[in-house]
């Protein structure tokens, strides 16, 4: 068995489980810096293997700020995920994850046509994710 693959983004350690789950721990400040990082390995990733879902564990992020949600919500490119799960998010970062996502549809609506939906806990947003996994992948680049 091959060993994970795995990258540091900033503070922010993402991994992959099978071919069409992104796992992600968000920690910290999720900074401009790490926020480019992201998109450049997100993007490279769907290029590689279509699209995938994006399981992201909020509990330990302490801040996004506002230089960071503005590259996240505008992008250039379609995001290749499937649906994305948040969990353990505080009640103001939900709100700031909300309002990057909103603000990305009004300025760039065919880059997130992804699902979106925010857990207490790893294994709700894991239960949620389940139907888009192990299907096949869309959008690859060959």
């Amino acid at each position: 068995m091959s060993p994970p693959l795995e990258w540091m983004c900033g503070q922010q350690r993402l991994w992959m489980e099978g071919p069409d789950l992104l796992c992600m721990e968000l920690h910290g400040t999720f900074d401009a810096a790490g926020a480019e990082a992201y998109l450049r390995l997100v993007f490279e990733l769907g290029d590689r293997h279509g699209t995938f879902a994006l399981l992201a564990d909020m509990r330990d992020l302490q801040s996004i700020p506002p230089h960071a949600r503005s590259r996240l919500s505008r992008v250039d490119r379609t995001y290749p995920y499937r649906a994305v799960a948040l969990h353990g998010a505080s009640f103001t970062l939900g709100i700031v994850a909300t309002m990057v996502v909103k603000a990305g549809r009004t300025l760039a609506p065919s880059a997130f046509p992804f699902e979106l939906a925010f857990f207490q806990t790893e294994a709700q947003a894991r239960a949620f994710l389940a139907p888009f996994r192990d299907r096949p992948p869309q959008g690859r680049r060959e």
